[in-house]
């Protein structure tokens, strides 16, 4: 049998802690086949120990061989998937992007950004990768911008203010949870506006920013084939880059 099969034939038996496991298999592969038990476990909010005694259950000695079984059988051809269609998906998602974010929001979040006395960018995993070229792009254009690692959101009310801008980007984690919610509990003469960018309509920051931007991505289009997220996160960051350079030039 397939893992998938495994996981199917064993679910009835699945404790609720392994269920739990098993929906956040089943509903990111991409974080299976890309990252480890230990990155899972943290943005997911689940034992790293839960994880592996799922795998274990399954028949497995460990993630690791988990992971590699399941990469394997997407190799097979089960899941079909070769260069032009890999193609074909990255172009009808690129051509999603327009529908999904408007001009007129690009150019409110640019004029955002121009008019702020500092913005701060953070990303989880690979979801750091935008946060940083957005860092780096806003330095460019002398705009006084610095990239904070997850691990030290927690100082932002430390030395974040109401003129300044904070600018999350999540696929769906919900690491910078605690971080928001300690930011909004700072009074309204101090709080940044906060705006998160993300490929979630159900992620569990969306009530608690000011501005949230969601993007497509394979997942929430249902394609066949796994595509890289980021890609779509950096075509955001240049549109957006490029927007506000223009603004900057009057």
């Amino acid at each position: 049998m397939n893992p998938f099969e495994q996981m199917e034939f064993k679910k009835s038996s699945f404790t609720k802690k392994e269920l739990l496991v098993y929906d956040i298999i089943i509903n990111n592969i991409d974080d299976v086949l890309r990252g480890t038990a230990t990155s899972i476990a943290e943005e997911h909010n689940v034992s790293q120990s839960a994880i592996t005694r799922f795998c274990q259950k399954l028949g497995y000695q460990g993630f690791n061989d988990f992971k590699y079984d399941i990469y394997k059988y997407q190799k097979s051809g089960v899941i079909e998937e070769n260069y032009s269609t890999t193609f074909d998906y990255y172009t009808k998602l690129i051509n999603l992007i327009p529908n999904a974010l408007s001009n007129d929001e690009l150019s409110f979040i640019a004029k955002k950004i121009t008019k702020s006395r500092f913005i701060a960018t953070t990303g989880y995993h690979k979801s750091s990768l935008p946060a940083q070229l957005l860092e780096m792009n806003l330095v460019k254009l002398s705009l006084i911008s610095s990239f904070i690692f997850p691990d030290k959101t927690h100082t932002l009310p430390q030395f974040i203010g109401k003129d300044d801008v904070l600018i999350i980007f999540s696929a769906q984690s919900n690491v910078h949870k605690e971080s928001v919610e300690s930011i909004n509990e700072m009074s309204d003469d101090k709080r940044p506006y906060i705006i998160l960018i993300t490929m979630s309509e159900k992620h569990s920051l969306k009530n608690k920013v000011d501005k949230l931007i969601w993007l497509p991505n394979w997942k929430n289009q249902n394609y066949p084939c796994y595509l890289e997220s980021q890609i779509v996160f950096m075509l955001f960051v240049d549109l957006l880059t490029t927007e506000i350079a223009k603004q900057m030039m009057g």
